[in-house]
């Protein structure tokens, strides 16, 4: 079942997201950020929850953009299932389901990012219709 996060999927959403960030160092996921997300009505932090056990997840925001009218864009970031489990169709049903928001909220368009390195992910998201091709992502960190 595919639900938002509550804050005592912290833990579990921390252990997804150390399997996605292998290099940094510095990963935590606090209950209170996970309540403050669900506050927020253009963000949606999502889990595959089976039987009690968070399978995968993804963060799905709405932004406002100035060229679009009053349609959103979407941007989905950190999108990933535990590795024993790709293959079974969580991870698809978790970008439809974030598709369908998206959808219901106008958004003219869906962004998402992907390190460079994850190429079964890329082709993960080729299948599902998103297009790479003349795009690239740039960002900047920006530190205290």
């Amino acid at each position: 079942m595919i639900r938002e996060a509550l804050p005592q999927d912290a833990a579990a959403i921390e252990a997804l997201y150390r399997i996605l960030l292998p290099d940094q160092q510095e990963v935590h996921v606090s209950p209170l950020r996970i309540s403050q997300i669900a506050g927020n009505p253009e963000s949606f932090l999502y889990v595959y929850d089976v039987a009690g056990e968070i399978t995968g997840t993804l963060h799905l925001h709405l932004c406002m953009d100035a060229l679009s009218g009053d349609r959103p864009i979407a941007v989905i970031e950190r999108v990933v299932t535990a590795p024993q489990l790709r293959g079974k169709g969580y991870g698809t049903e978790l970008m439809r389901y974030a598709e369908e928001t998206a959808a219901s909220r106008g958004a003219l368009k869906i962004m998402l990012s992907s390190n460079a390195r994850r190429v079964e992910a890329h082709h993960f998201y080729t299948q599902l219709g998103y297009d790479g091709n003349g795009s690239r992502l740039f960002k900047k960190y920006m530190n205290e």
